[in-house]
C-alpha cells in the first residue's frame, strides 16, 4: 500500500475521463491529495473545454474527494532549491515546467510520492515519482 500520494494533472485527468483507465495506485493509497497547482491546471482545462460548467463541476468534486495540498513559505524555499538545481543544468525552463516544480516542491515538503505520467519529474532530486 502507498501511504501518501499526490496526483499530478495527468493522473487526475486519467481518473476523471471515462475513456481512460484510472491509475490503479489511487485506490491503493492510504492518503491522496491534489497539489493546488494541479487544481489550477484542472480549472484551466475545464474553462477551455466545450462544456466549461460541467467540467468545472467535475473539478469541484475532485476537490471534495481529495484535499488540496497548499503551498507556504517553506514550499517556496524548496521550489527555489529545485529550480536552482535544474537551472544549473538546463538554463531554460518553460512556463509549464515551472508549474511542475511547484508541484514537486509541495510533494517534497510534505513527503508525498507523486503519481504522474510526465517524465519531466524524473530528474527532480528528492522526489519519489510513481508512473503507471
Amino acid at each position: 500500500m502507498i501511504e501518501r500520494l499526490a496526483l499530478d494533472t495527468s493522473a487526475a485527468v486519467d481518473y476523471i475521463r471515462e475513456d481512460r483507465l484510472s491509475p490503479p495506485q489511487i485506490n491503493a493509497a492510504k492518503v491522496v491529495v491534489i497539489p493546488l497547482t494541479v487544481v489550477g491546471e484542472l480549472f484551466h482545462g475545464a474553462s477551455c473545454s466545450a462544456l466549461p460548467d460541467e467540467s468545472g463541476a467535475i473539478v469541484e468534486s475532485i476537490i471534495e474527494r481529495w484535499k488540496p495540498l497548499l503551498p507556504n513559505v517553506a514550499t517556496a524555499r524548496v521550489y527555489g532549491e529545485i529550480r536552482t538545481a535544474l537551472f544549473r543544468t538546463t538554463k531554460n525552463l518553460s512556463a509549464s515546467r515551472v508549474n511542475d516544480l511547484w508541484i514537486a516542491a509541495l510533494c517534497i515538503q510534505y513527503g508525498f510520492s507523486l503519481l504522474t505520467n510526465d517524465r519531466g519529474f524524473d530528474n527532480v532530486a528528492g522526489l519519489t515519482v510513481i508512473h503507471w
